[in-house]
């Protein structure tokens, strides 16, 4: 059983809503926050990292931002937790299942590379090699969970 009319997924709303909270509030209750994102763009550079390919990094810290990504991305990963919870207790798709895990892992994998800006544990230009790992064990998550229903349960449905 799904809550869902047609092929719309009521709980991802949800999740949307969410995040547009979370990122309203944030800019709401700390507004010097717009002048730290205009900093923070402001402060982008090309970094050549090999002949003729370059890189947009930041190059200095930008604490403010980085706090404000670490903490968005652990209202998101208990938000994808708790609507984990709910689509078993509705007992959604096996597919919806996945996706929504795969939001925990992705936010989860964001949250860690945040404290690692905000703590200066490593430069910007490394984010990108981070974000692509964590990108890649959203979406393996994705296809390790649709393999696992699929072999308990003989096929997937969703």
């Amino acid at each position: 059983m799904s809550y869902s009319r047609g092929d719309r997924d009521f709980l991802g709303l949800v999740n949307f809503g969410a995040f547009l909270l979370v990122v309203g509030s944030f800019f709401a209750f700390a507004p010097s926050l717009v002048d730290r994102f205009r900093e923070f763009i402001a402060d982008f550079e090309l970094l050549e990292i090999s002949q003729g390919i370059y890189l947009p990094v930041v190059r200095g810290p930008h604490p403010e931002v980085y706090s404000f990504l670490l903490w968005l991305s652990i209202a998101m990963v208990v938000t994808n937790a708790l609507i984990l919870v709910a689509r078993y207790i509705i007992r959604d798709s096996i597919r919806r299942k996945a996706d929504t895990f795969s939001g925990v892992i992705f936010w989860a994998g964001i949250a860690l590379l945040a404290d690692q800006l905000f703590r200066q544990n490593i430069e910007f230009q490394a984010a990108y090699s981070y974000f692509i790992i964590i990108a890649g064990a959203s979406i393996l998550s994705i296809g390790i969970g649709l393999l696992l229903a699929r072999r308990t349960s003989g096929s997937v449905k969703g």
